[in-house]
Parts: structure tokens; C-alpha cells; sequence
């Protein structure tokens, strides 16, 4: 290393940096009765929040997999080389060459690079595809490499195919010492290895068999998703393995993803689908496997397979997880704001994300700034720019007096309070976040009119508006056009959407703005969506603000009617011994909050409602096949455990917001 750089920092080194003593890790051991080993999980906790990891086989991976995760949520994602930045095209290409070189030479083989397992692998293949390497494993698993695919081209993100064609370009300078497969994605060493070196690999490797999902695109342009078994010998390849499910010849031939989420026990989770050989764009248009786009966050074509399987730097030995039903449509889940919200309160079917943000001591879950970097990490964008600004603003106590004046003394409730003083510093903060793809193209610029007392309350209520703007793609996703729309007096949104979708929402299909925006008013149609159809007509025992705690089950339904057996069924898709959540900002479904308002503290009560969409349905079930035969409604069953009103004052100053903010207060801040 030259004398004036300096080393990347681990995520373990950059939160120490950051925090010091404040932050500290705690080790949990988990025991899994499937396995005979002790795992471990890691809780930090930080001076604003904690986090928790998911588990692993050794101590150091949970912890950093809980730096990794702390990071994620102060919005910052570590450069694999923040060098790269620094180095030309140029240079690039000869990383890139320089890498594939080492990879094949004799040293590279005892490394623990995860690339070193696929060379050992291959090498205990027979015949002409001993020792050759898929071109797709070398793009995804060298992380070097990759880092300086996206140094000639930042797109390399959103399409593994062009980080394969950098590879094999950059091979192709290499014929003194690589084989580029003239019919194949792959390449192999031209020199046959030292004898003693091959002796050394036949090491007992054990055969495994892991559950994986299978992405099966038809004919009639729906995708068909079942259960499928890899089963691996210890003699073969397991990109082998995978080719044989997906009907193709072996290895060369399977396109790689990104790692698109992790299981319980903390393994990586890719795609794997055929490479494309499209010649026109009906081709692509026929081929294109979209439940598989949706999830990997690239353009997949044909069959594809989720699975948990491949080789890490931890060992040499092929590490895997089952993927099942419930997996991957938990990963479809948490593509939306909504989705990761609801995976982050561990209630899919209850909670939602809310329409307001309030307090933070009322908030429950992950931040929206939180979760607004969680998504536009996943969906492959540049992290959110958020600037603050203020402007002055009457106090509470000055608005409280001019509201006053305009009410008769008669019917004036407020009037007796004239001299108390409601908060207010003279000043408001406005906040505004934008959205840029990682080439720096704008994709969302959206600004708040309205000013909030503290700069916090501003940040989180941009982030929330940013977020249900998003939350609108997630529901139709099949028509091209796009347009900018504007919104109501207090929101300013401006969408960008010059390049195909796919440029700056790769995990997106090419989707339509829904009817309700292009009217014109994304704030009333958020509220709208939220509104419960019997608001009106129902009696709350609850204030709005309060914060409740409820303990809940949720069942999938069949009444006698429908069942082939003559009797009611139920299978319990969820349940909490306990969540809490603040009434009036949809933070629950509009069912649950609508039947807890009107309960008392101790009360239990059953209801019934229809069945929401099917995908989050078979995310919150354990047994998906069950859960398909069921699904024909849910059963609620609820006890209110407590309530925490809102103070008298945020009460007070509630009313007087909403009384004023229509007119006068907007008046008040011009003057």
C-alpha cells in the first residue's frame, strides 16, 4: 500500500470512530436444535439506537454483521474500495486483468477467497471442464474485480452481463496464461497444475441437500413459484447443480445476482437464471421473468431459482440455508417502504407504515430516514441528500392569541388560556430530501412547505413523504409511461424520469404512476388510502395520539360452507404477545386500529375481515401450502393490555393546530 493511502475502514472500525465507548456489543448465544454447534447473534447498542443481528457461526461475524446493519440505518454504506474513486479507466482494466491472473495462479488455490472453493470445485470435474471457472462466479464473488467493472461502468449494478463481457475482455489480453471457452462463459488455466497441488484438493467433501425456490416463467406470462431441492454431491460442482434445475448445460451457462437478502442464520441469498441470448425485443419482452426481476433487482430471463448456497471466506466447505416459499415472499415483502416497516415490527399482517410522524418517543420501528436508506440501498440508488432550512413562525402561545380574537367570548373554549404559553422558538424547520441513481441522476426531489418546531421532526416527515411516494410503485407494475405530477400546498414533489425505469429503479419493473398522483394530490390520496370506510359511523373510546399496547393473534379462515370437510378451519399466520402502536396515524390496519379504539383495557375481542393480498398472506404463513388452501379470510383475535393518553398540553396544542392551520397559520407565517 502506497504511503498515502489510507486503509478502508471495517464497519466494526467506522462505528468505533463514530462512537467510541458508546457503542456496545453484546453476544447472545442461540441454540437451534436442527444443528448440534452453538450460534451466536449480536445486539449494539448505540446512543440513538440498537440493532440486532442475524445469526451466525462465529462471534466476529455477528458483530460485524451488527456494525454492517448500524451503519445501514445512519445511512452509511462503506465503498468496497473507496480507492477506486481515484483510478482511471485505464487502470481499471488492468485490475481487472491482473485479478483474473491471480485467481488461476498456484497460490489462489489454498486462499480463502471465496473464488478459491469454485476453482477446487472445478478442478474435480473431468474432461475439458476441469478447472474452468464460470466467467458469472469470477464477476460476482471477486469483489476487486467487480469494484473496477463499476470504475469503467457504474451500471455494472444493474447488469451482470456487462460485468462478465469486462471479464472476458480483460481475459482475452491474458492468452499467455488463460483458455477463454470459445462456447462458454468461462475460463481456465492454460498450464496444467503441479500434481502435488491437485493431490492436495481430494479432501472427503460431503454431500448436502437444501431447499430452494423455483421461478418458473410460463407461457401465459405468469411466473409459477414452487419449493425445489438441490441436492449436490460431494463430486460435483454446485453451479452444476443448479444448471442441471434450470435445463441448462452446466456452470458456464447461469447468470449470477447480487446477494439480495439474507436468511435467519444469516446466509447470502442469490439468483440464478440462464444468460440471455435474446435477438429482438419481443424476445426480451416473452423471456422476461419479472417475479425474478422484482426480487434480484435485475433483468432475469426464463426459469430462475432462489437459493442460500455457495462459498464464503469463512471455510472451504459450501455453506447453505433453506430458502422456502415464506422466504421468498418475505423478500418480495420488503422490496416496498411498506414491506420493510412491516418486517421490522415482525407484524406483516398488522402493522403498516404510518401516514404521520409525530414524536419520537411515540414512533415505533425503524426511523423513516431509516428505512428511506434501507430502500434506496436495496433498490441500488445513491443515499438520500436531506437539507434542512428555517424560516421565522409565530409561536404556539402568539397563534393561540390571534386565534382568540377571531372566536366570540361565547363560544370560546381557549379563551380562559390566553397567556399560557404553548412551545414555539420563533423559528420552524423545513426540510427537503432528494434522490439521486448512483450515475447522480435526479430520481425524486421532495420538499415540505410546512415548518416543524424541531429540525428532527422535519428530516423524519420528508423522509415519510419521500417513502409513501415510493410505497405508490408497488401495486400495478405493468404499464411504460411515466410522468412528473405536482401536489397539494404542502408538499412539493418533483419525479424525474427521463432514462427507462429499470436505470434508476432496477428492482422495479417499468412502472405507472397510479391515477390518484397523476391528479394531482399525493397527500390527500395517502390520507385517503389510510381513511377507514366506518370512520364516521363508530364510537372511539381512544384518543388520537395515544399509545396502546394490544396482544393479537391472526388466523386464516375457512368457514364450513366452503371446506371439502363440512367444518371451520383456522391456521395461525401471526401473532404478538405484545406490540404497541399510536392511534390515529396508520400505523395498524385500518381493521385492527378501528376495533381497538372502541375496546376498554382488559377486553378481548374476535372479528373477522376479508383477506389481504396474497403475497403477504403467504409471507406471514409457516406452512405455505396450508395457507393456500385457506385463503379465503381472516379471523383478528385482540386483548387491549394498556393505554397512554396524549398530554393534556398535546392536546391543547393538537386542537389549536388543527383549528388554525387551514388558514390562519399559513397567513400568520407570510406576515
Amino acid at each position: 500500500m502506497a504511503g498515502g493511502e489510507e486503509k478502508t475502514l471495517s464497519p466494526e472500525e467506522t462505528i468505533h470512530q463514530k462512537f467510541g465507548v458508546k457503542a456496545g456489543y453484546m453476544i447472545e448465544e442461540v441454540h437451534v436444535s436442527s444443528q448440534n454447534s452453538c450460534l451466536y447473534r449480536c445486539h449494539l447498542q448505540l446512543p440513538e439506537f440498537s440493532v440486532v443481528s442475524n445469526v451466525f457461526k462465529r462471534k466476529k461475524d455477528a458483530e460485524q454483521s451488527a456494525a454492517e446493519l448500524a451503519l445501514e440505518k445512519l445511512g452509511i454504506h462503506p465503498q468496497d474500495d473507496d480507492h477506486h474513486h481515484h483510478i482511471t479507466v485505464e487502470e481499471g482494466w488492468d485490475d481487472i486483468a491482473e485479478g483474473i491472473k491471480y485467481i488461476f495462479s498456484d497460490e489462489f488455490l489454498s486462499s480463502d477467497h471465496p473464488l478459491g472453493s469454485h476453482l477446487r470445485a472445478t478442478l474435480l470435474r473431468d474432461g475439458e471442464r476441469r478447472g474452468s471457472v464460470p466467467v458469472s462466479a469470477i464477476a460476482a464473488f471477486d469483489a476487486k474485480i467487480n469494484s473496477r467493472c463499476k470504475v469503467i461502468n457504474p451500471s455494472v449494478d444493474q447488469d451482470p452481463i456487462l460485468a462478465m463481457s469486462y471479464v472476458m475482455k480483460a481475459a482475452a489480453k491474458l492468452s499467455d496464461y488463460i483458455v477463454v471457452s470459445p462456447h462458454a462463459a468461462s475460463l481456465r488455466r492454460k498450464s496444467p497444475y503441479p500434481p502435488a497441488i491437485i493431490e492436495g484438493l481430494a479432501t472427503h467433501v460431503e454431500s448436502i441437500k437444501v431447499e430452494a425456490v423455483h421461478i418458473k416463467c410460463t407461457k401465459k406470462d405468469e411466473e409459477v413459484v414452487e419449493p425445489v431441492l438441490l441436492d449436490v454431491s460431494s463430486d460435483r460442482y454446485y453451479l452444476d447443480t443448479i444448471a442441471e434445475k434450470l435445463g441448462l448445460k452446466d456452470a458456464s451457462q447461469v447468470m449470477i445476482s447480487r446477494a439480495i437478502s439474507k436468511t435467519f442464520s444469516g446466509y447470502e441469498c442469490r439468483v440464478y437464471s440462464a444468460i440471455p441470448k435474446l435477438t429482438s425485443s419481443n424476445d426480451l419482452k416473452k423471456s422476461r421473468n419479472a417475479k425474478a426481476s422484482f426480487v434480484s433487482g435485475q433483468d432475469i430471463h426464463g426459469d430462475a431459482i432462489l437459493a442460500s448456497v455457495g462459498y464464503t471466506g469463512r471455510s472451504h466447505d459450501l455453506e447453505h440455508d433453506n430458502v422456502t416459499l415464506k422466504s421468498f415472499y418475505r423478500i418480495c415483502c420488503g422490496m416496498s417502504p411498506n414491506g420493510i416497516y412491516k418486517i421490522s415490527r415482525k407484524a406483516l399482517i398488522a402493522a403498516q407504515l404510518p401516514l404521520l410522524f409525530t414524536r419520537e418517543s411515540n414512533w415505533r420501528g425503524p426511523f423513516p430516514r431509516e428505512i428511506l436508506c434501507m430502500f434506496c440501498h436495496q433498490q441500488q440508488l445513491a443515499e438520500p441528500v436531506f437539507t434542512t432550512s428555517t424560516a421565522p413562525a409565530k409561536s404556539m402561545s402568539d397563534l393561540l392569541s390571534s386565534f382568540n380574537k377571531i372566536k366570540d367570548d361565547s363560544d370560546n373554549q381557549y379563551l380562559s388560556r390566553g397567556n399560557w404559553e404553548m412551545p414555539g422558538s420563533g423559528k420552524g424547520y423545513r426540510c427537503e430530501v432528494k434522490i439521486f441513481s448512483k450515475s447522480q441522476d435526479l430520481v425524486l426531489d421532495c420538499s415540505l412547505k410546512k415548518l416543524y418546531e424541531k429540525e428532527n421532526d422535519a428530516i423524519q416527515n420528508a423522509a415519510l413523504k419521500a417513502l409513501s411516494w415510493f410505497s405508490m410503485f408497488f401495486g400495478d407494475m405493468d404499464v411504460e409511461s411515466l410522468e412528473a405530477c405536482s401536489t397539494d400546498d404542502d408538499l412539493n414533489i418533483q419525479f424525474n424520469q427521463r432514462n427507462r425505469f429499470k436505470e434508476t429503479f432496477p428492482s422495479s419493473r417499468v412502472y405507472e404512476l397510479p391515477e390518484i398522483i397523476r391528479n394531482g394530490d399525493l397527500y390527500k390520496s395517502r390520507r385517503s388510502m389510510g381513511m377507514m370506510p366506518w370512520e364516521k359511523k363508530r364510537v372511539q373510546n381512544i384518543a388520537n395520539g395515544s399509545l396502546v399496547s394490544i396482544c393479537y393473534s391472526v388466523y386464516l379462515k375457512k368457514d364450513a360452507e366452503y371446506s371439502k370437510k363440512g367444518k371451520s378451519l383456522k391456521e395461525l399466520i401471526e401473532s404478538n404477545e405484545g406490540i404497541e402502536f399510536e392511534v390515529g396515524h396508520g400505523s395498524m390496519n385500518p381493521h385492527l386500529e378501528s376495533v381497538v379504539t372502541q375496546m376498554s383495557v382488559g377486553q378481548y375481542v374476535c372479528f373477522s375481515t376479508g383477506l389481504p393480498a396474497e403475497g403477504l398472506v403467504l409471507a406471514a404463513a409457516n406452512d405455505t401450502a396450508k395457507a393456500l388452501s385457506l385463503l379465503s379470510g381472516l379471523e383478528y383475535s385482540v386483548l387491549l393490555l394498556g393505554v397512554k393518553g396524549p398530554t393534556e398540553e398535546r392536546m391543547e396544542k393538537a386542537n389549536i393546530v388543527e383549528k388554525v392551520a387551514e388558514g390562519f397559520f399559513l397567513q400568520s407565517l407570510k406576515d
